[in-house]
């Protein structure tokens, strides 16, 4: 058996080569350190988080807003996770609102672009935050089809590129 330890700067990854398997990850304390910092910083802003909301959600759903940041951050080991979708969309929904074309107003969460990386409270986006980001912006703010249709049509066409790119291999 050949065990190995790798730092990937988040974690130390114990690793078997000949299975070629990942026997244990721990996160670094410097990890540890930044998130637990970041889980701060966001339940510091969880007013802010609500009055922004106000400033750009459909006015039916002020209240839902106030309720889904609530329900967000209730639970302390999603606060970093969720809390990065919750601000990820306040800045997506606040360029909306401010007029721009829904590609820069895309531009926040867009994790398919290795030159602009969207990081939000100390965490890159994953794929999935991205869809979720789309899902609250496209509910809750006046343009939020627009920007639905846009992040779709755009995921799409970066997935034929890839496909393309495979199959001209």
């Amino acid at each position: 058996m050949s065990i190995k330890q790798y730092n990937s700067g988040n974690h130390i990854i114990t690793y078997d080569d000949e299975t070629h398997s990942v026997l244990s990850m721990e996160p670094t304390d410097d990890y540890k350190k930044r998130k637990e910092n970041a889980i701060a910083e966001i339940l510091a802003k969880k007013d802010d988080f609500k009055q922004r909301g106000v400033n750009v959600v459909k006015d039916k759903f002020v209240d839902d807003w106030k309720i889904l940041v609530n329900r967000a951050l209730e639970d302390q080991n999603q606060v970093w996770y969720k809390g990065a979708i919750i601000e990820a969309s306040l800045q997506c929904m606040e360029r909306l609102s401010q007029g721009l074309p829904v590609e820069e107003a895309y531009i926040p969460i867009d994790v398919q672009n290795p030159d602009v990386p969207c990081v939000h409270l100390d965490m890159e986006l994953s794929g999935w935050q991205n869809y979720s980001v789309t899902n609250v912006v496209s509910v809750y703010h006046e343009r939020g089809t627009e920007f639905c249709n846009y992040r779709n049509s755009f995921v799409k066409n970066q997935e034929k590129t890839k496909q393309k790119t495979y199959i001209e291999r």
